[in-house]
């Protein structure tokens, strides 16, 4: 008798192994990682020079494949991402805190921004306020005390729209906001003409404008001032302004295993320590601030809070 079911246990465990099938190793196949604009800009950019690195550090010989979707301001992305089956195999950068402003003013979207699985920041940009050089205003106490600023933008959709928007209701500024300027370089010469008086660049860009003698920063959203002499937003006891950023950061699809997003996740941190992506960083001036998946969640949210304080103000 107990020989009889000693070889029942045997049949039984053979069954089980044959009709399981085994838990296939990630990756087998190759990632797409979804830019949600056209080529050409900063977040295309980023994910072209980083995606082939980020799979050196992947288990197993599979490649990491930019594919641009382009739409909607990055929704049209976004809602492909979130339909998409939780396997880890497509992943996406997103803007942030654009991608939340929908969540925030209330607006209706095909998909839930909370959901995503964030696995990590590849970059953060810093603001800075300028105005011209030879205009006149030398100062942020000058831009306090004018009645009227005009601010030059891109569109209402941009992230130094909504940075100013923020920047003006916190320091009492009247500003106009005057978009449909096409790219930073049309900014500038609206305001070493005179039709527009000041805006906000990330600091890389106005480090180029400032370095032709075109404008001048009058203050630095930085933890510490990239340039000489420029105050910081904690300095005029407006610290809390420093988290008007521009991040790139990347998730994946609701649903995907922690195995699969800890692969992803640590690939992706890697990657972006690689001595490749750092003397591309040095010689290029682009920044490059690596989070964890775990710090990147609570930026996340760090970012919410905040703007959800200025929603009337965005609204």
């Amino acid at each position: 008798m107990r020989n009889t079911l000693a070889v029942t246990t045997m049949l039984a465990a053979s069954v089980l192994a044959f009709s399981a099938p085994a838990q296939a190793a990630f990756p087998e196949k190759d990632i797409t990682f979804v830019i949600p604009y056209g080529p050409g800009g900063g977040f295309d950019t980023y994910v072209r020079k980083v995606a082939p690195v980020m799979a050196k550090h992947l288990p197993g010989k599979v490649n990491v494949l930019p594919k641009n979707i382009a739409g909607a301001g990055g929704k049209k992305a976004l809602a492909s991402l979130y339909r998409g089956k939780p396997d880890g195999y497509t992943i996406a950068i997103f803007n942030m805190p654009g991608m939340l402003l929908d969540k925030i003013l209330g607006k209706k979207t095909s998909y839930d921004i909370d959901r995503f699985v964030w696995l990590g920041r590849i970059a953060q940009s810093k603001y800075a306020l300028s105005v011209a050089t030879k205009g006149p205003f030398n100062t942020l106490e000058d831009l306090k005390k004018a009645k009227s600023l005009k601010y030059a933008v891109t569109s209402p959709s941009s992230g130094a729209y909504v940075a100013g928007k923020i920047m003006a209701a916190a320091m009492g500024m009247n500003i106009q906001f005057l978009p449909g300027y096409k790219g930073s370089a049309k900014i500038s010469l609206s305001i070493v003409r005179g039709d527009t008086q000041l805006s906000l660049f990330n600091t890389r860009s106005l480090a180029k404008w400032m370095k032709g003698g075109d404008l001048k920063a009058v203050l630095s959203f930085e933890d510490k001032s990239s340039f000489k002499g420029v105050p910081t937003a904690a300095s005029i006891g407006q610290k809390e302004l420093e988290l008007l950023t521009i991040e790139r950061v990347v998730g994946t699809t609701p649903g995907v295993p922690a195995n699969v997003q800890k692969i992803l996740s640590d690939a992706l941190y890697n990657a972006l320590m690689d001595p490749e992506i750092q003397g591309w960083h040095k010689k290029t001036k682009r920044p490059i601030d690596p989070l964890t998946s775990a710090d990147t969640g609570k930026l996340i949210n760090d970012l919410s809070v905040f703007y959800t304080k200025y929603k009337n103000v965005l609204k």
